[in-house]
């Protein structure tokens, strides 16, 4: 009697063991590979910073100051400010902001070409240079530096066609075709119906022309790669066609077009950093699109925008049996936060872990997380100076 008694203690004791040793070994490996996707995503956004901007510059300045873009049937951008790198704020500190990198698609080298010939009207043959490498297909870019005039994007839909007849401007030319549909590609049927400023250019400015007008190659798409968190999860999505509906979290699903980089995210914070000039690549400040003038940011100060930081906090996917997540984090300007801190400035974007949804029983408190941390530099706007 007294063994048996003895033999049950011993195996009670064994069970409890192995189901607290596999309890934690589920919480280290949740958490090992909640840290290995935001990592992997983290990479994913700095790659897509890196690329901001490709195709949208010319002799050192964007080559527009606004945009006009129509695409599948619908316009997309009519005279929306043209940003290499866009935050649009989450509205609290508990809320993920949107980021999205705005830039060519083309995957081969890009190439810039000035408009030869004046433009009769915004829906006449656009004439450049023979010396651009642009092909049919390719989807480009028209505009003209400093004119303070919307560019417009188009596709050219059938090959060149070279012409001696430049205006006087050069021996050789070529004659960009912009067929159109009403349902697809990125030329209107009729601009003027399609945008509030339908624009004239040429190689002279002058009588309703803009110019000197240049044509920049974008390859096979104009893309903007946006990143947000939802369902617990950083997705990204091309925000140029369209933004794609909610998330639904039981099942968990995605709507079209949306792909999940990773799970147990829960968090994304953004903020630019800015130059204090527009001459100037040295950052001098970072400020979170939460307030005017960053939340709508005029072409002026679109030119100071020299790089963005990201913060990810990653959570583990099961909570621990107490709380194990300190309430407060103050960090060493004095910037407090419900959660762990971010980076060490006074600017730091606040971490506020409070309202993030939580199992049954559990608090935010239960559970482990990290944050990730990236500065990325908008080279293409960089060397563009």
């Amino acid at each position: 009697m007294v063994a048996m008694t003895i033999g049950l203690i011993v195996a009670l004791i064994v069970v409890a063991t192995v189901t607290g040793v596999g309890s934690n070994l589920r919480n280290v490996g949740a958490n090992a590979a909640a840290q290995v996707s935001a990592q992997v995503s983290l990479g994913l956004i700095d790659e897509a910073g890196r690329s901001a901007g490709a195709g949208l510059y010319s002799n050192g300045a964007l080559i527009c100051p606004t945009i006009n873009a129509w695409f599948s049937g619908l316009t997309r951008l009519n005279g929306a400010t043209l940003m290499p790198a866009r935050i649009t704020d989450g509205g609290a500190d508990t809320a993920s902001d949107t980021l999205v990198f705005t830039g060519s698609a083309a995957a081969g080298p890009l190439s810039n070409m000035p408009v030869m010939v004046n433009m009769a009207n915004a829906d006449d043959t656009i004439t450049v240079n023979d010396s651009g490498l642009i092909g049919a297909d390719d989807v480009a870019l028209i505009g003209a530096p400093g004119q303070n005039v919307p560019c417009t994007l188009f596709q050219v839909t059938a090959a060149p066609v070279v012409i001696a007849a430049c205006a006087g401007n050069a021996t050789s030319c070529k004659q960009l075709p912009r067929g159109t549909d009403p349902a697809l590609g990125y030329n209107p049927p009729n601009l003027a119906a399609a945008y509030t400023t339908p624009q004239r250019y040429g190689f002279t400015n002058g009588g309703g022309v803009a110019g000197p007008a240049s044509v920049s190659r974008l390859g096979a798409g104009f893309r903007q790669t946006a990143f947000r968190v939802e369902c617990q999860s950083l997705v990204t999505f091309n925000a140029f066609t369209g933004a794609p509906g909610p998330c639904t979290a039981n099942p968990l699903s995605f709507a079209a077009g949306v792909d999940a980089l990773a799970s147990d995210i829960v968090l994304m914070h953004a903020q630019y950093g800015l130059s204090a000039n527009a001459a100037s690549d040295v950052v001098t400040a970072w400020v979170g699109a939460d307030a005017a003038p960053w939340n709508n940011p005029a072409p002026a100060d679109v030119e100071r925008i020299k790089a963005v930081r990201v913060v990810l906090v990653s959570r583990s996917k099961e909570p621990a049996s107490t709380e194990v997540t300190a309430a407060t984090c103050t960090n060493a300007a004095g910037v407090v936060n419900a959660g762990p801190c971010s980076f060490q400035d006074a600017a730091a974007p606040v971490v506020d872990l409070s309202a993030t949804p939580v199992v049954a029983g559990s608090t935010w408190r239960n559970y482990r997380y990290r944050v990730h941390r990236a500065v990325i530099p908008l080279r293409n706007v960089l060397w563009s100076n």
